[in-house]
């Protein structure tokens, strides 16, 4: 298989045309999404998780058997943004419930037409009055956190929110008010909702809202007697692995993220996160890893046979993908009243399939044609034993 990203970029080219490249404006990782919020936060926020966890364990051998995304870039976070905003998997989050203010069962950062500007900074929108009044009331939230009036804090946030909806950041800082308060199954669906579309903020960042250490490490020590008082509850552990893990201390992270995951044992993002915090075994760190499979010539693909109209459905979930011969794309999904459309460029390699929507990101996934008419679609990144998606042509 070719592995190389000069490959990919030649394949893309051919197919593109004339058509902007994408993927040179739009990078697959968690900071090409929070760049696009960074005029929101100032100078606070640092960034994200950077380190802290083990990347030769759990998902790694993803990366190892598929060179391809490698050449892309593709992140462990990127096949979460991408699995959840293009409906491949049914998001849902185990914490949300039906008191909490926040919608938290639908993710937060989707891909969507005309969701995310791929304008010049110099043709971008001016800001509104109403943006203004967004920072400035994400301002007096931070000042209102740091002098330890935590409601003021949440209802100045709730107004932020409302001109920045999409802003992990913003929701991310909610669930962290809403630990200091105490309240945690809603600080546990803010973080599920955050930590599904890419990683939490580094430890930089969370320890500049807090006037001094001492502040945050009682808030943790509250956090850990009501986990050891109630061993059955996952929100707890999550929420604490989640914080560990801000910290520094993947080993300990590791352990919370476990208990939750024994409580919640199908859930795909706490299998994500303890694959991340768990030390791979030596012999998987000392061997070295196996080639990947070579690609039988009946099963190379072509751009000519993926031209059409396909659909399929999974989980209560209707799909449709039409590729043209022009290189470009249109994926659309509906699930109940939610429905979402992207557009794009695709690229095809062996048998791998690159779409790459206007909006950012790169989807890749193997493609096997059971015959002319019909084929399976597995996102790379996705569990070993799930199904993918059955296209057949409409």
């Amino acid at each position: 298989m070719s592995s190389g990203r000069e490959d990919w970029q030649s394949h893309r080219q051919d197919m593109q045309g004339n058509r902007q490249d994408f993927r040179n404006n739009n990078r697959e990782d968690w900071q090409g999404w929070a760049d696009g919020h960074i005029n929101n936060h100032g100078d606070w926020y640092h960034g994200c998780w950077h380190g802290g966890w083990y990347p030769g364990a759990g998902w790694g051998y993803m990366w190892n058997n598929y060179p391809v995304a490698t050449a892309f870039g593709l992140t462990t976070w990127g096949v979460n943004r991408i699995a959840y905003g293009w409906g491949y998997w049914g998001y849902s989050n185990p914490y949300a419930t039906s008191t909490t203010t926040y919608n938290y069962s639908q993710p937060i950062a989707v891909y969507s037409d005309g969701g995310a500007s791929t304008a010049p900074a110099d043709q971008a929108a001016a800001p509104s009055e109403t943006d203004d009044a967004g920072k400035v009331a994400l301002n007096e939230a931070r000042a209102a956190f740091y002098d330890g009036d935590s409601p003021k804090a949440l209802k100045l946030l709730d107004t932020a929110l409302k001109t920045m909806p999409n802003d992990t950041v913003l929701y991310e800082f909610r669930g962290l008010v809403l630990f200091s308060m105490k309240n945690y199954p809603e600080s546990a669906a803010a973080t599920y909702a955050v930590l599904s579309a890419g990683p939490g903020w580094d430890w930089t960042t969370m320890i500049g809202l807090y006037p001094s250490v001492d502040v945050y490490t009682q808030q943790l020590r509250e956090l850990e007697a009501f986990a050891k008082a109630n061993p059955k509850s996952p929100d707890a552990h999550f929420l604490l692995g989640y914080q560990y893990l801000t910290t520094g201390y993947a080993e300990t992270a590791s352990k919370q993220f476990k208990l939750a995951q024994s409580e919640l044992p199908h859930d795909k993002l706490l299998k994500q996160l303890v694959g991340m915090t768990t030390p791979p075994e030596k012999s998987a760190t000392t061997e070295t890893p196996p080639e990947p499979p070579e690609v039988p010539a009946e099963k190379v693909l072509s751009a000519e046979k993926l031209v059409g109209s396909w659909k399929a459905s999974s989980q209560g979930a209707e799909f449709q993908l039409d590729i043209a011969k022009d290189g470009g794309f249109v994926w659309t999904y509906s699930r109940g009243k939610d429905k979402q459309t992207m557009k794009g460029v695709f690229a095809v390699d062996q048998n791998n399939l690159a779409l790459e929507p206007e909006s950012g990101g790169t989807m890749l996934a193997e493609i096997d044609f059971a015959n002319p008419s019909q084929f399976q679609f597995k996102m790379i990144g996705d569990g070993e034993k799930d199904p993918g998606l059955q296209f057949k042509k409409s």
